[in-house]
């Protein structure tokens, strides 16, 4: 018992003596092995050097293996996050599949892939084939003519027609140019142009005879004497000499001052022109519509070529990338497919093989999983039923109105509809104007209005609704930034990943502040024994 007794209370000196058991200090701590894969310590001992060099190394390497690891597999973004994403919308169908095969996963997952193609990818590539096949009908059927027409209908609906509607421009274009000192014949040139087009312009609109001078006080006779007198200062430019070492003082200044003068009545005068023109086309905005809507046939024609000009070398540009984007395109689709299919069938294990390696706590793995479960239900999921409702309602609206194109105008609002504060509105709203104005079909235009605004935008609200389960949502305005921001980052598919970033940005910051709430609670609890003894 003595020996037992020795044994476990403390050790035999040299000299037969009992000694008492070694307190070990914190100083002389040894690392111990913790449950993460990392080192701790017994106590709060520092590590040794070598251990820091070791730990310093290791995550320098991981750092380097880990940039290149994001270099190869950043092009797969895309794709993998929309398998993934597609993985957990259709995980109940996935579930049906394994119990109707008997819990054998590549048969489950295998049909389970085959149905997402057929119901989603094959319907995809449909109807972007048909809508660029409807857009280039729609851009070699635009013509000259078809804008004039468009134009002239739109004057008449408006009252905006305006006869002499060359004069006027002509006019308009003087005014703008009546301030070139160093040109005096060009500027003589349109003075007189200008006072014979005022004069012109005003007797058809007074209906009166040309010859007849505008009634005194009248805009048209302030425009007159305006640019008279800046005829007188013109000839008296012409009087002058050409300033030069051997010019006097006087004659330089007096030069310097009529220039002045020069400048000054061009502007006044300008402004006498246009005040004429704004009276006698009936205010300063009916005016400037007119204007707009009256060009001349060499600027429409102009801007029509200019408009193919820089589309053209676009259609070209694409038409040249076309096998690339195919290639491209099809290759992210077979990557997605392939990614689909694995997903379903080891998608547990990699997640545990995830969760293993990763640093963080399993409490905030989870978290994460489940965050990106319900993230993807709710803007994923949401939106796309949500945009197809909308799309597919509008093109029934669109069809009954008479719309060639409907196929194309699908596409178009259901790309439109997830984007807030935009979405379905911003095609039915043209659509309902193009009726009304064009077509003068005002009872479609109304109809297809009130449909629009009664049915299409607020199906967006019911959808939602359903999906969401009461869920909360993204603020509008963080919502349309990320979608906004999401698009030029990741392409037209940052629509769906650029609310999601924000979502797991804010379910990061959660975490971390979890994190220093509990380090400051133990903080605070370890500093209670200590201030009571």
């Amino acid at each position: 018992m003595t020996d037992s007794n020795n044994t476990s209370d403390g050790k035999v000196n040299d000299s037969g003596d009992n000694e008492s058991p070694k307190t070990v200090k914190p100083q002389d701590a040894e690392p111990v092995e913790s449950t993460r894969g990392g080192f701790g310590f017994a106590q709060s001992g520092l590590p040794s050097l070598s251990r820091v060099t070791s730990v310093l190394a290791l995550l320098g390497g991981i750092i380097v293996v880990g940039l290149l690891f994001y270099k190869v597999m950043v092009g797969f973004f895309v794709p993998l996050f929309m398998a993934a994403a597609l993985v957990v919308i259709f995980r109940p169908l996935h579930q049906w599949y394994l119990n109707k095969f008997g819990n054998r996963p590549r048969m489950a997952a295998f049909a389970t892939t085959m149905s997402i193609m057929l119901m989603v990818l094959l319907p995809i590539c449909l109807v972007v084939s048909i809508a660029v096949g409807q857009l280039t009908g729609l851009v070699r059927r635009t013509d000259l003519n078809n804008l004039q027409r468009t134009l002239e209908t739109t004057r008449e609906r408006f009252g905006l027609v305006l006869p002499h509607s060359d004069q006027y421009h002509q006019l308009d274009e003087i005014a703008t140019s009546l301030d070139h000192w160093d040109k005096p014949d060009l500027v003589k040139t349109e003075i007189a142009e200008a006072k014979q087009l005022i004069q012109y312009l005003d007797a058809e609109v007074s209906e009166r005879s040309p010859d007849i001078p505008p009634a005194e006080g009248s805009a048209a006779a302030n425009a007159v004497d305006q640019l008279a007198q800046l005829r007188k200062l013109v000839e008296q430019q012409a009087g002058l000499a050409n300033i030069n070492d051997e010019e006097s003082l006087a004659e330089a200044s007096n030069r310097i001052a009529v220039e002045e003068q020069f400048h000054s009545q061009s502007v006044t005068a300008s402004a006498a022109i246009n005040t004429w023109i704004n009276d006698s086309l009936g205010g300063s905005i009916r005016a400037q519509a007119k204007m707009l809507t009256n060009p001349r046939e060499k600027e429409l024609a102009g801007a029509l070529r200019s408009a193919r000009e820089f589309i053209q070398p676009k259609f070209v540009q694409i038409s040249g990338a076309t096998g690339k984007i195919v290639t491209h395109t099809l290759f992210a689709m077979f990557i997605m497919i392939i990614a689909v299919f694995f997903f379903f069938v080891d998608g547990p294990s990699m997640l545990q093989t995830i969760m293993r390696l990763s640093p963080l706590e399993e409490e905030y793995e989870r978290q994460l999983l489940l965050e990106f479960d319900k993230t993807s239900r709710a803007v994923v999921l949401a939106s796309i039923l949500s945009a197809l409702a909308q799309g597919i309602l509008a093109t029934i609206g669109f069809i009954a109105c008479g719309f060639e194109s409907w196929v194309l105008l699908f596409m178009i609002t259901t790309l439109m509809a997830p984007i807030p504060f935009l979405g379905a509105a911003s095609v039915w709203v043209p659509a309902a104007l193009y009726l009304a104005v064009v077509d003068q079909n005002y009872w479609a235009a109304a109809l297809l209005a009130i449909y629009g605004a009664a049915l299409v935008s607020q199906i967006d609200n019911v959808i939602k609704a359903v999906v969401l389960h009461g869920h909360s949502e993204l603020h509008p305005l963080v919502a349309l930034l990320s979608v906004l921001g999401g698009v030029p980052v990741f392409g037209p598919i940052g629509i769906l990943v650029g609310p999601m970033v924000v979502v797991f940005l804010q379910t990061l910051l959660e975490i971390l502040n979890h994190e220093l709430a509990s380090a400051d609670q133990e903080a605070k609890s370890a500093a209670e024994p200590a201030t009571g003894n």
